[in-house]
């Protein structure tokens, strides 16, 4: 109950590193995989930071053994000297204390980045925040400079200077002056007024390493995360893809990457770079794709006044569309070099600026009879599009974790460049073909849409969903008054389970409030051998999964019409389950996209193993083969126990699934009242993750890379992109 007696008793004030660990979704988005690389990648933008303002040209990341992980970059390295305002060395400064760092704007429009992600000064500080320890090595002055914390940002070292013979020679504080030289280099220190001569090494260079291990005890259980000092789940796809973006957005910049975790027989240090930026870019971004035309690209320049301070905004575009009739669209958007996996104000702008365009161009030379043939959003469909922007003003994004721009100054310079250029670009004879081509597309889209405006009305007929009461069919509903779910609609799902067996158990073992069922016969369509929607919807699976989510599909898909918190792949952990899932995730990549960008879609993870003991018949679960190994040495060995490997859901029986799968957490669970009767609670401080920490969330990455997979190995005219892999990669020892 609250407390009566409110006084400033009740005021507190948490320090600012367990305020990050406390609300971890304000800093770092959560505390799954998204949140666990996110702050690894607010070290790496330091460095992107470092290299767009020209100090540096080189990012080395290594994966250690024991999943600790560093990134190096040869830039100016962070400033080490005392701050007596703060009573502290600034490289403490930048570890610890919030809102503080080389990136805020002086009176005068100054900063030591012409050009940064940082918005808030805080990036630094979440590392430190969420890890068992954290040491920063820095190069400056010919010096190497060195603090280490730990356990969530405990300081357990000064600011400690060591030379070229690698002995300590002294620390940063109060009592302690560099005395440099007219090049910079550090000859000798003053300590407590005397002077203390050092060897420094003028050739060493400048530059920052952070080196860190993530604490498992401040991330989500659901992580794979299986010792809590080591097996440091980091995502090498998901890293790559990241490391490759910023090789593309700063051609001449090299980035390494070691994984130290490969056996040493195969491990290679990995390299990006480019040369050509956003040409080689769009060309990986449509690698095995069709390509209507070469890469359209251009750049532009404007400068905007802000409270009376001269800004300079960049916009650089690259534009390529694809012969893609299903409406799939492709824009990925940059500002400062951080992705912005939402869009914002800039990816806005661009369409805004490219749909007028294109609408201009088309009614003027007749390629159309009028505006009104089709909606702006239809000139979008095959399109691939990286969208860029530099600005030196700071960012102001919509929250700390940097995935939408909000700076309203960008709009403007960014359509006008997008507009000018593209008006310019079509209205040219040796370019009307490639208009041509993109109005055509526009009107299959078009065509496409109103399909499935018509299939979706039609279900909506069908179903009586129109009318708030549970549709019948194959799928077990949740319950529902007046057509709205009992409990809070964010903690329902919608399970898509492989066949009727695995359905039927699902269904029994599920609890009615939280748990709708959809069983699949068969394997679902492969969306990537047809690309018309009409064609698609003509499969009675997909006709079913769309009806049950209620959201529409393709470009009339609307994220809020969704019937339940989010859907759940539910399939057998072995081949044909996982291309099961490939097949799904592609299908919701190409025609609900926003489920996926707004984190609604999962997929189950059931167990490999049930481990029960033969004497106490105490159980555990174990995912993993490691897992399971472990259960039975806690149980006195092999010879102890009782092993049942799961080899698809259909072997699980329906409380087993409730145990491990279906899960409610115990608040919710119903228990009998004192007249006997089941009651219902509500727990307080219950979240989503309290029902999905064993569901693993997947990403814009993970949909991509399904769908780029099945449309290499399973897409329609694509014989020449699978002969090249099929050439390049043997079948030898092959699992994917």
């Amino acid at each position: 109950m609250p407390n009566q007696n409110y006084s400033s008793a009740d005021i507190t004030q948490m320090e600012f590193l367990e305020a990050i660990r406390k609300l971890p979704g304000m800093y770092i988005g959560d505390t799954a995989e998204h949140g666990l690389h996110h702050i690894l990648l607010e070290v790496v933008d330091n460095s992107i930071d470092e290299c767009q303002t020209g100090f540096a040209s080189k990012i080395t990341v290594v994966i250690e053994k024991d999943g600790t992980i560093s990134v190096s970059d040869d830039g100016r390295g962070i400033p080490v000297e005392y701050k007596p305002d703060i009573e502290c060395s600034a490289m403490t400064v930048v570890l610890t204390k919030p809102h503080a760092g080389g990136k805020f704007k002086k009176s005068n429009g100054d900063s030591a980045y012409s050009a940064s992600g940082g918005l808030h000064g805080i990036g630094l500080k979440t590392v430190n925040a969420m890890s068992s320890f954290v040491v920063v090595t820095v190069k400056r002055h010919g010096l190497v400079f060195t603090q280490r914390f730990e356990n969530g940002g405990s300081k357990m070292t000064p600011v400690e200077i060591f030379d070229a013979t690698k002995q300590k020679v002294g620390e940063i504080n109060a009592s302690t002056k560099l005395n440099l030289n007219k090049n910079g280099i550090c000859e000798s220190l003053t300590v407590d007024g005397k002077k203390v001569t050092v060897n420094p090494d003028p050739n060493q260079g400048t530059g920052t390493e952070i080196r860190f291990r993530p604490n498992r005890a401040w991330f989500s259980p659901s992580l794979e995360w299986e010792n809590p000092e080591k097996n440091v789940p980091w995502n090498t796809n998901r890293l790559e893809t990241r490391f490759a973006q910023i090789a593309f957005l700063h051609p001449g910049v090299k980035i390494e990457f070691l994984d130290k975790r490969v056996p040493s027989a195969e491990r290679q240090k990995k390299v990006y770079y480019s040369k050509d930026g956003l040409k080689d870019y769009i060309a990986y971004l449509n690698e095995g794709q069709a390509v209507l035309h070469k890469p359209i690209i251009f750049q532009a320049e404007e400068q905007v006044d802000l409270n009376g301070v001269k800004h300079t905004i960049k916009t650089n575009i690259a534009i390529q569309y694809t012969a893609n009739e299903s409406g799939e669209t492709n824009i990925v958007s940059f500002v400062n070099s951080i992705p912005t996996s939402l869009g914002g104000v800039h990816v806005s702008a661009f369409r805004a600026g490219f749909s007028r365009a294109i609408n201009t161009v088309a009614v003027a030379k007749k390629w159309v009879k009028s505006a009104d043939d089709f909606k702006n959003e239809d000139v979008f469909a095959g399109m691939t599009a990286i969208v860029s922007v530099t600005m030196t003003n700071t960012p102001q994004f919509l929250s700390q974790t940097k995935e939408a721009l909000n700076s309203g100054e960008v709009k403007g310079p960014v359509m006008s460049a997008t507009y000018n250029y593209m008006t310019e670009f079509f209205s040219k004879p040796a370019n009307a073909e490639i208009g041509k081509l993109i109005v055509k597309q526009a009107m299959t889209a078009k065509e496409a849409r109103d399909a499935a405006t018509k299939v979706r009305a039609t279900m909506i007929k069908k179903s009586g969903l129109d009318a708030g009461v549970n549709f019948v069919g194959k799928t077990a509903d949740i319950s529902r008054v007046n057509g709205e779910p009992v409990v809070p609609k964010e903690f329902t799902a919608l399970y898509i389970v492989e066949g009727d067996s695995a359905g039927g158990s699902a269904k029994q073992g599920r609890d009615r409030r939280f748990h709708a069922i959809l069983p699949l016969r068969g394997k679902p369509e492969n969306v990537a051998k047809k690309s018309q929607l009409s064609k698609i919807l003509e499969n009675d699976e997909i006709r079913s999964l769309v009806t049950a989510i209620g959201a529409g599909i393709g470009p009339d898909f609307n994220l809020e019409d969704m019937r339940y918190g989010r859907v759940v792949l539910m399939s057998d952990a072995d081949v044909d389950g996982a291309h099961i899932q490939a097949l799904l995730v592609t299908f919701f990549w190409r025609y609900m996209r926003p489920l996926i960008e707004a984190g609604k879609l999962y997929a189950a993870r059931p167990p490999l193993f049930r481990v029960q003991h033969k004497k106490t018949k105490e159980y555990e679960y174990a995912y993993s083969e490691a897992e399971r190994d472990e259960i039975v040495k806690k149980f006195g060995g092999f010879q102890n126990v009782e092993i049942t490997r799961y080899k698809g859901l259909g072997e699980m029986n329906a409380e087993q699934l409730a145990e491990t799968v279906l899960v409610v957490p115990p608040g919710y669970a119903k228990k009998r009242g004192k007249n006997g009767n089941k009651e219902e609670h509500t727990p307080k401080n219950v979240s989503l993750e309290d029902f999905a920490y064993r569901d693993v969330q997947l990403t814009v990455q993970d949909a991509k890379a399904a769908n780029d997979k099945i449309a290499l190995w399973m897409g329609g005219d694509n014989s020449k992109a699978r002969n090249e892999w099929l050439m390049n990669h043997p079948w030898t020892g092959f699992v994917d």
